[in-house]
């Protein structure tokens, strides 16, 4: 944990993604202070009959930012904005188009490799 969850749109080549993942992973070390190690970033691509905004099919990207609790708001806020801004930089869609979520979970109920993570650090 982190883990980072895209919901997107299907056709996003490997090597944006890949540069996506990069600069996901080097905002969430800068901003929140995670281990490289623990960061993880996944692509799920889906159709715009998948997904719908106001009852309508859309291409819109959510972003799910799954975060150990502890950060400070103004920390969980600037990870959401620089998600987002790293989103729309490296596929071209206009921010307006991508929502970013940032859920905080408790250290005691994530387990990695078979041992309770410790405490977020402090931001």
């Amino acid at each position: 944990m982190p883990v980072i969850v895209c919901e997107c749109k299907v056709g996003i080549e490997a090597d944006v993604k890949a540069k996506i993942a990069s600069e996901f992973t080097s905002a969430i070390k800068e901003i929140i202070l995670s281990p490289l190690d623990l960061i993880s970033v996944v692509f799920h691509e889906v159709t715009s009959e998948n997904t719908y905004r106001s009852g309508e099919p859309t291409s819109e990207t959510l972003i799910f930012c799954h975060i150990r609790d502890g950060r400070s708001d103004g920390a969980v806020l600037s990870l959401a904005k620089k998600v987002s801004s790293i989103w729309s930089a490296c596929t071209g869609a206009p921010e307006d188009e991508v929502e970013v979520l940032v859920a905080l979970y408790p250290a005691k109920y994530v387990v990695r490799a078979g041992e309770r993570l410790p405490e977020a650090p402090r931001v």
